[in-house]
């Protein structure tokens, strides 16, 4: 028996998009780290897609978020919306590109690529380097218990490794007060090692010397936590409005750092999806 056609297309064309995503390097609206997600939505079950099920959304908004993480500065930016599903394949902002190895009505387990977002040296002092974007290796497992959403993902650059490794843990509570809106607040922390720590908020030597900043060099440890709420309102059968509204604070070492201007910055995103 041969599988319908009709969602080829569409599939295809996620494919498409959600690699694009990730290579000009916006999975998420704050160019602070990509694994800190305030402000798109994430497994955090506040997909307006059914939990399990194949589909195919996309579309566009618009997010203002720190330069980087700790700056005092806002920049608004264009932010691509995927959400695609087909069979173990998933393709979303946030997570970004990967398989789900595991998949029950409670549990969803799997491995995936994402991009770890640094920063441009024209965004920090003078005489501070920029950190290079990575692709980064993800394992994440995610659980649904009596509401709640709970997700713990760990990220690892692959093609900088000096970017180090993150690990994310986020609980989210969907709730519809409609059939058409689902409103999702959501609370998470992420752990840095060591180097990821130095190479985004640590000052070597030379850049020392060069921006009047003091040599830092922080050690691993928990560098943020993240409140946010997101909502989605289903407009039509196919087109839906998004929106997110957060506030992060900086902790520990991370926010010892003479880069960091702001220890607590909020961050906003709205934008329009089509659902195929």
């Amino acid at each position: 028996m041969t599988r319908d056609s009709g969602p080829t297309r569409p599939f295809t064309i996620g494919i498409l998009f959600a690699t694009a995503v990730l290579m000009i390097g916006i999975p998420s609206p704050t160019k602070a780290d990509s694994t800190v997600r305030t402000a798109t939505a994430e497994d955090d079950g506040s997909s307006t897609e059914k939990q399990g099920s194949d589909h195919w959304v996309l579309g566009i908004g618009a997010a203002i978020a720190p330069t980087y993480e700790g700056s005092d500065e806002y920049a608004v930016d264009p932010v691509p919306l995927v959400d695609v599903k087909y069979g173990r394949f998933f393709a979303k902002t946030g997570s970004g590109i990967g398989l789900n190895v595991v998949e029950t009505d409670t549990i969803t387990a799997g491995v995936g690529v994402n991009w770890m977002k640094g920063y441009d040296e024209d965004d920090v002092a003078t005489g501070i380097d920029g950190v290079d974007d990575a692709f980064g290796a993800r394992l994440f497992v995610s659980g649904r218990v009596r509401g709640f959403v709970t997700t713990l993902a760990t990220t690892q650059a692959v093609t900088e490794t000096d970017r180090g490794m993150t690990v994310n843990a986020t609980v989210a509570y969907p709730v519809r007060p409609t059939d058409r809106l689902t409103i999702t607040p959501s609370l998470g922390t992420t752990w840095a090692n060591e180097k990821y720590m130095n190479s985004y908020f640590g000052i070597d030597a030379s850049e020392a010397a060069a921006s009047g900043y003091a040599q830092y060099e922080p050690s691993g440890g928990f560098k943020n936590v993240t409140f946010r709420v997101a909502a989605g309102y289903r407009i039509t059968d196919s087109i839906n409005a998004v929106g997110s509204i957060g506030i992060s604070h900086i902790l520990g070492d991370a926010a010892d750092s003479p880069l960091v201007k702001e220890d607590t910055s909020p961050s906003a995103l709205i934008g329009l999806s089509y659902s195929f």
